[in-house]
């Protein structure tokens, strides 16, 4: 840039010389008012040598803070790509611990766990497929006896043969869940009177619904126990006139064959040998 500050005075000086020997050559006559006009163009042009050294100097200004944001970019994207470079490499340190642990996790999974197999069971008994639920749930409850979830499966494992009619086993099974638990207690209760009524034993279908009414009064359950009993206590009392009206038919029957028995001995009476009368 110093180069070039002095090349523009050059040129300056160049000019006034020029002049000088524009001045010269037009016979060396020069007047005050040419000297004059001489003085001011060479002012003109100091002031616009000035002018240029000042431009020149803003522009090394603007050209070294230019080269300083240069700087301060390169340096910014440096850290950039370092940022970037360590992003990736954390990426790829992530993915490796999510492989491991999917390979981990997959690893398990082919380990039998106690809640999947009751799940299993139970969801064949919600949609009806009670043989399966069966199988599942007595699966559960020999693998797993001291679980969490083997008292619903004792319960589960009770309704499902109740739903499949084997009604002995049923009332079995429904009597190991009323020794072991509370919390199935009533709804046991309930569906063992059921169980027993299916195979028409009615003083223990009775008993069952009377102990359940004493055990949980004034619930649901003991409300339909009580409509059980009403419902026993009607057909008890149909059966019991069906067989009075079949014994009265009897009675009249054996009546009917007594007197038609003595009406016959009596016509016979009063034949004499031969089929003639007396």
């Amino acid at each position: 840039m110093k180069i070039r500050r002095y090349q523009a005075g050059r040129i300056v000086v160049a000019s006034g010389l020029m002049g000088l020997m524009l001045l010269a050559l037009n016979g060396c006559v020069a007047t005050t008012t040419d000297v004059d006009r001489l003085a001011d163009s060479m002012k003109g042009m100091q002031k616009t040598q000035a002018d240029l050294v000042v431009k020149m100097q803003e522009l090394d200004q603007d050209l070294v803070r230019l080269r300083e944001e240069l700087s301060m970019s390169q340096q910014k994207m440096s850290q950039l790509t370092q940022k970037l470079d360590d992003t990736h490499s954390g990426l790829g340190t992530k993915m490796t611990q999510i492989s491991n642990l999917l390979s981990a996790a997959t690893t398990h999974a082919a380990v039998e766990v106690p809640g999947e197999l009751y799940r299993s069971a139970e969801g064949d008994y919600r949609t009806g497929k009670v043989e399966l639920a069966i199988s599942g749930f007595r699966l559960f409850l020999n693998r797993y006896p001291q679980s969490d979830l083997a008292e619903d499966a004792q319960y589960y494992l009770a309704d499902s043969l109740l739903l499949q009619k084997d009604y002995v086993q049923a009332r079995v099974e429904f009597d190991v869940v009323l020794s072991k638990s509370r919390r199935y207690r009533k709804i046991a209760l309930l569906k063992r009177a059921r169980a027993l009524a299916g195979v028409e034993k009615i003083p223990d279908q009775v008993a069952t619904l009377q102990q359940l009414i004493k055990e949980f009064p004034k619930t649901s359950e003991a409300d339909l126990a009580q409509q059980s009993l009403d419902q026993i206590s009607a057909e008890q009392k149909k059966k019991e006139d069906e067989e009075k009206k079949q014994q009265g038919e009897l009675l009249r029957q054996q009546s009917l064959e007594k007197a038609a028995a003595e009406e016959k001995k009596a016509v016979e009476e009063k034949l004499v040998p031969g089929g003639k009368k007396n």
